[in-house]
C-alpha cells in the first residue's frame, strides 16, 4: 500500500509539473506572437514616411490625407507597448475600430453597408490588444458589405461588471482559394491569446447560416 501510495503521489507531482511547463510554453508562445506582430515594421521609419506622405497628400486631396492619418493611427496603436499586465485600455481599442471603419469607407468604390452599435463605458476596462481590431478587420477582408438590403452588423457592448460582447454578422464573399484558410489562421491566433489570458472566462462562437457568417465573442474582463 505504501508503495502504491508513493507511486500515486509521484504521478500527481509529474502531472502538475507537466501542466506548469505547458502553461509556461503557451504564455511564451503568446508573447512571441505579440512580439512578432509588433516588430514586423520598424516604427521610426514607418511614421517618418507616413508623416511625409501625409504632408504632401494634403496639397492635393483632403480625403487621401485623412486616409493616411487614419492608417498611421491604427499602425501606431498596433505598435504601442501594453501595460505591465499585457493589456491596454479598452477605449483605445474601440477608437481604432472606429478608425478602421472610417478608413474602409474610403477604400472601396462602392458604398459599404454596415450597421454599428457600441454601448457601455469602455474607459473603465482593459483588454489584451488587437483582439477586437482583428475581428473587425476580418469583416472587411472576408465579408461582402455592398448589399444595401443585407448590411453587415457590428455590435460591441460592455456592462458594468465587465462582460464584453462582440457580435458581427455579414454576407460571405464569393469563394476563392485562400481566404478561409487565412481567416482560420487568424482565429487560431486569437484563440491562443484568449486561452493564455482569459482561460475559462471567454466564449468564441462561430456559425455560418446560409450565405451569412456570424461571430460572437463573450469575454469577462
Amino acid at each position: 500500500m505504501s508503495f502504491f501510495r508513493k507511486q500515486a503521489v509521484e504521478a500527481e507531482k509529474q502531472k502538475l509539473v507537466t501542466q506548469k511547463e505547458k502553461a509556461e510554453l503557451e504564455t511564451q508562445l503568446a508573447k512571441s506572437r505579440n512580439a512578432y506582430l509588433q516588430q514586423q515594421i520598424k516604427p521610426h521609419i514607418l511614421f517618418n514616411t507616413l508623416n511625409f506622405v501625409y504632408s504632401n497628400a494634403q496639397k492635393y486631396s483632403d480625403d487621401a490625407a485623412h486616409c493616411i492619418w487614419l492608417l498611421a493611427e491604427i499602425m501606431r496603436f498596433s505598435l504601442e507597448e501594453p501595460n505591465y499586465n499585457g493589456k491596454i485600455n479598452l477605449e483605445r481599442e474601440v477608437e481604432q475600430i472606429e478608425n478602421m471603419l472610417a478608413l474602409n469607407r474610403y477604400r472601396f468604390e462602392k458604398p459599404l453597408y454596415i450597421s454599428i452599435e457600441m454601448y457601455g463605458n469602455f474607459s473603465n476596462f482593459q483588454i489584451i490588444p488587437l483582439i477586437l481590431l482583428t475581428l473587425t478587420e476580418n469583416i472587411f477582408k472576408h465579408g461582402n458589405l455592398t448589399e444595401a438590403g443585407q448590411p453587415g452588423i457590428l455590435n460591441i457592448t460592455i456592462d458594468e461588471a465587465g462582460k464584453l460582447i462582440f457580435f458581427s454578422r455579414n454576407l460571405k464573399k464569393p469563394k476563392n482559394k485562400h481566404p478561409r484558410r487565412q481567416q482560420a489562421l487568424g482565429l487560431e491566433n486569437i484563440r491562443i491569446r484568449l486561452d493564455t489570458t482569459y482561460a475559462g472566462n471567454y466564449k468564441l462562437d462561430i456559425s455560418e447560416p446560409g450565405e451569412f457568417y456570424e461571430l460572437t465573442l463573450t469575454l469577462s474582463l
